[in-house]
């Protein structure tokens, strides 16, 4: 839904959207030329075993192949395989590193690893050769054993408080791996040039870490790779880091002088792509006489897959989310990751926040039901008060600001008649669930240090603005929202602004997108080069004019000296700068950490004969600072929302006992569809924070990070009126009926 802008009277909805509607799009594969080259992957069907023997004979001799490579090749040009951090162990024991291949010459780690790169000059081509690799592989066992660890908060208070606890209950809980299933696959167009540089064109959230990467893992120049982008269909957190495709593709195509496009299908991403979640857990709360929670203790363990690495700390860095809005003054939380033959694990949207939020929200809805309190005052009882701010968690963590009470109340206000709803539904013969879950996350971080993002603004002798952010649009619409706040603030026609993103040779450097970081840094770091360029501005006036800079005003994209009518427009101060431009580029590192927060309330109706959960009311009230433009708060809020649903109603990696993927289609993954989802009612409490000068807290993960929580819950009211006990998601028919089944004794 867009909005009206009441001094033109046309519609104000995304600037990006008549483009992408009509088709105008530019992804990946919409660059590839007639010179394009085309490369592939021969990738394992084992998912633990050792490489016999590789045979590229009958492959290099083929009509348009350009090039077999298999490790050997990486190895004679000293391309080694990419690193991780070691990975944090308890004290005195040797941290593990776990070094992935570009191409695996010695050992199959897991599922579709990459054993040979072919390069070819047509897709029918690359595909005959890949057929005609001969790959001897012998199984071995799967990669077993802990990876890393952690502990958090103080264990033996925390067992004190909870042996004082008059009310305690354990739950256990799983959040299962999922694939980002953005709607363009990962892919890059590599394109040398003849001094030896390269463009590498990518479907990716962060050109400039994947630059660094790249040329870091290559021994190049960083300053010799461009790295672009321009429409990105979708990331989720996966395309913010190079994998070792990208190596092979950007090393294959300097190697051989030629244009090399990887163009993956949906069933090759399936195998190849890292993957989200991988959580499951235990968990003991107590509470006190008067309901107030004691003490959490919890363990979780994390499927770090074949080769673990800082992304894999999603839960750990993120841990905070367990404490949610509560007053929890005692906590020990440990987490363990562990190795196993599966792809290694990515940021998947809200990354740890949303696995966290789903223990305590569970722990609450069934320790309420064991005591027989309504869990929403069980929740209001405990949240911590606004005056109480800034507050520090339980966990160490200060939230700086927050109206928790004030958000639960707007949502329940936002959702009343659910009591109607419901026997309505019972007279149907239905099972209706009213669910709620508060969530909070940290954004803008990272949470011990956040890092800073940049905006350039480049003034034309037209009297045109340039504006190119560190943040990369992946589908946000940060195109509409860095053009109006730079309009709005230099009083120009929005069609005066120009956008540029996704390209390293665009501004000095970015943080991507991720961590709901794009208002509250990229967006912090533009209004900082809006003050500079207006400051600059008046100082160059005043000088042209002969007054002091005080005398200077500006109004309408001009400085005018007050009291006359002199006066420069942008314009004309860029035609007199070297070259006709007027350029200023800013960067802004945030002190600390925002805190968005929301609750959401989820209405099922579940048929009793079938076991079907349809979703029937969805309510989100969330805090997410000040709010610019509420059409994009919305929008990322649904499609948050949505995902987490889609993780409640099935979605999930399924393998077999010998690691191959059982959902490896789109026939057999269980994505949400419209069909499945009610309309999403969203509302707003703004509580603007101190942490940046827009006061905004960042929206891009909050949906998502309560979404499965609130499913969750609503599931659990429903099927607990008709006798069934801990039940977990995910909320499949069949899942369903066999629980329904069971409380009847059938």
């Amino acid at each position: 839904m867009g909005s009206t802008d009441k001094t033109s009277g046309r519609f104000a909805g995304r600037r990006e959207d008549p483009r992408l509607l009509a088709g105008q799009g530019r992804y990946v594969a919409d660059f590839v030329t007639p010179d394009t080259h085309f490369a592939g992957f021969l990738r394992s069907d084992q998912a633990s075993a050792r490489i016999d023997a590789i045979d590229t004979s009958g492959a290099r001799g083929m009509p348009g192949v350009l090039a077999v490579f298999t490790a050997q090749d990486l190895a004679k040009d000293g391309v080694g395989p990419l690193t991780h951090v070691p990975m944090p162990r308890h004290p005195g024991a040797t941290p593990g590193e776990y070094p992935e291949p570009v191409l695996c010459d010695t050992r199959i780690r897991h599922l579709g690893e990459p054993v040979a790169l072919v390069v070819a000059d047509t897709r029918a081509a690359l595909v005959d050769a890949l057929d005609a690799i001969v790959l001897e592989l012998s199984a071995t066992p799967p990669p077993q054993g802990v990876a890393f660890e952690r502990h958090f908060g103080d264990a033996d208070a925390a067992r004190a408080a909870m042996e004082l606890a008059c009310h305690r209950h354990r739950l256990a809980m799983e959040v299962p791996r999922i694939t980002a299933a953005a709607l363009e696959p990962r892919g890059a167009i590599a394109r040398p040039d003849a001094t030896g540089g390269l463009q590498y064109r990518a479907s990716t959230q962060n050109p400039f870490a994947l630059r660094n990467q790249i040329a870091a893992h290559l021994g190049w120049q960083a300053d010799r790779l461009q790295v672009v982008a321009a429409d990105v269909g979708g990331s989720f957190g996966l395309k913010g880091y190079m994998t070792r495709e990208d190596a092979a593709l950007a090393w294959a195509a300097r190697r051989l002088g030629v244009e090399v496009a990887w163009l993956p299908s949906r069933s090759e991403t399936m195998l190849a792509d890292a993957q989200g979640r991988g959580v499951t857990g235990a968990l003991e709360i107590g509470l006190d006489a008067d309901l107030k929670i004691r003490a959490i203790e919890a363990r979780f363990e994390i499927d770090a897959g074949a080769y673990p690495g800082r992304r894999s700390f999603g839960l750990m860095n993120n841990i905070n989310g367990l404490t949610g809005m509560y007053v929890i003054p005692h906590l020990s939380v440990e987490v363990t990751g562990t190795l196993s033959a599966r792809a290694p694990l990515a940021p998947f949207r809200g990354n740890g926040r949303p696995e966290a939020t789903y223990a305590i929200e569970r722990a609450l809805d069934l320790i309420a039901r064991q005591i027989g309190v309504d869990p929403v005052e069980l929740r209001r009882r405990n949240l911590i008060a606004p005056g109480s701010m800034p507050a520090r968690t339980g966990l160490g963590t200060l939230i700086d600001c927050g109206d928790f009470p004030r958000v639960m109340a707007a949502a329940l206000a936002q959702n009343a008649g659910s009591g109607d709803r419901r026997r309505a539904a019972q007279m149907r013969g239905k099972l209706y669930g009213v669910g709620l879950a508060n969530c909070i996350e940290s954004a803008g971080g990272p949470l011990r240090g956040p890092t800073p993002d940049f905006a350039r603004l480049t003034v034309s002798d037209r009297g045109r603005v340039a504006v190119a952010p560190g943040v990369m649009s992946v589908g946000q619409g940060h195109e509409t929202a860095f053009c109006e706040l730079a309009a709005a603030r230099l009083e120009i026609d929005p069609d005066r602004i120009d956008y540029r993103h996704g390209d390293t040779q665009a501004i000095t450097s970015g943080r991507g997108s991720g961590g709901s970081a794009g208002l509250t840094v990229a967006g912090s770091a533009l209004w900082l080069a809006l003050d500079q360029l207006l400051d600059e501005g008046r100082g160059i006036a005043a000088a042209r004019m002969g007054c002091d800079k005080d005398q200077i005003g500006y109004r309408d994209g001009g400085f005018q000296r007050i009291g006359s009518n002199e006066g420069l427009t942008l314009g004309d101060i860029a035609a007199g700068r070297p070259g006709g431009a007027w350029q200023v580029e800013t960067s802004f590192t945030p002190p600390a950490v925002t805190f968005p927060n929301g609750t959401h309330i989820c209405e099922v109706e579940i048929d009793p004969d079938t076991g079907e959960t349809r979703i029937m009311r969805y309510v989100a009230v969330e805090d997410v600072g000040r709010v610019l433009n509420p059409v994009l708060v919305e929008g990322q809020l649904q499609g948050g929302i949505a995902q987490g649903l889609s993780l409640g109603l099935g979605e999930r990696m399924v393998f077999d006992e010998a690691g191959q993927i059982l959902t490896g289609t789109l026939m057999d993954y269980q994505l949400v569809r419209a069909a499945d989802l009610p309309m999403i009612d969203i509302g707003s409490v703004e509580v603007p924070t101190q942490v940046n000068p827009l006061g905004a807290k960042g929206v891009g993960e909050a949906g998502a990070v309560g979404a499965t929580a609130a499913l969750a819950s609503a599931v659990g009211d429903a099927l607990h009126r008709a006798g069934v006990t801990g039940f977990e998601l995910p909320a499949t028919p069949a899942r369903v009926w066999q629980a329904l089944q069971r409380a009847r004794g059938g």
